[in-house]
């Protein structure tokens, strides 16, 4: 299964393909029953913009990119993807269609793309230069349970790219897939013989700005208020020491 998510911004484009491929559990032999899940397996990253030269970084320091397009090759700190973000997001669903709404902020939530690892043990991770985040599952499990229809009920996995093509401008992009939930039946004595092909469940693509600091985060914001005497006491943790419940400190 290849699953291909692509972001916009200037002249540039990024797209992201993911790949999983059929696996088994441990002790049973491939082939002699169905894929038993979808396991990663390759992940392409592609760089791509309208230019008389490919985006690479030796084109980017002699040819920089005009203002409003992106630069693919520069460095990008973590903290930059922690910020108040504001802007517009779309949504596609197979009940309720497109839809349109208007992000004020984001909570802690929703701000995915500040958690680079994903937020379950099954997400595989890479974080690029150039302010690229992609998030995919790292096996896609067939579904156990028969469902009324005589099919199995299958959970929607997602993949994820975010993107920082400029300082204050962020692009997200997840894409809900659905793969190994729908069966094919032998007619003979009802085994399963294989699956229909994944489908896309649903589609959401944030477009904001950032339009302020995030507040009580910052080291400096935590030193400034110790300074000024607002920090609690019990807030404050001496890096490299831990105390234990009997008082007694561990270097």
């Amino acid at each position: 299964m290849s699953t291909e998510l692509a972001l916009v911004h200037g002249d540039g484009r990024l797209r992201v393909i993911f790949y999983h491929a059929p696996v088994w559990e441990k002790g049973v032999e491939p082939n002699t029953c169905p894929p038993q899940g979808l396991k990663v397996y390759r992940a392409t990253v592609c760089r791509e913009a309208l230019r008389p030269l490919p985006p690479t970084r030796s084109n980017e320091q002699d040819h920089p990119p005009t203002e409003g397009n992106p630069t693919f090759n520069r460095p990008v700190p973590p903290f930059a993807w922690h910020a108040n973000w504001s802007g517009t997001s779309w949504t596609w669903g197979e009940t309720r269609g497109d839809e349109g709404w208007k992000l004020d902020e984001m909570d802690e939530l929703d701000s995915w793309h500040g958690r680079p690892t994903g937020d379950t043990a099954n997400t595989w991770n890479l974080r690029l230069p150039g302010g690229v985040l992609i998030q995919c599952p790292r096996i896609i499990r067939a579904s156990e349970g028969s469902d009324e229809d005589g099919g199995l009920n299958g959970m929607a996995e997602l993949m994820r790219v975010a993107w920082l093509p400029t300082n204050d401008r962020l692009l997200r992009l997840e894409a809900s897939v659905l793969a190994m939930d729908r069966p094919i039946l032998d007619p003979n004595d009802g085994a399963i013989v294989g699956f229909q092909p994944p489908r896309l469940g649903s589609l959401r693509t944030d477009v904001v700005r950032k339009v302020g600091e995030l507040e009580g985060v910052s080291l400096l914001e935590r030193e400034r208020k110790r300074k000024d005497g607002e920090a609690n006491e019990e807030e404050l943790v001496k890096p490299g020491r831990e105390e234990m419940e009997d008082d007694t400190v561990w270097e």
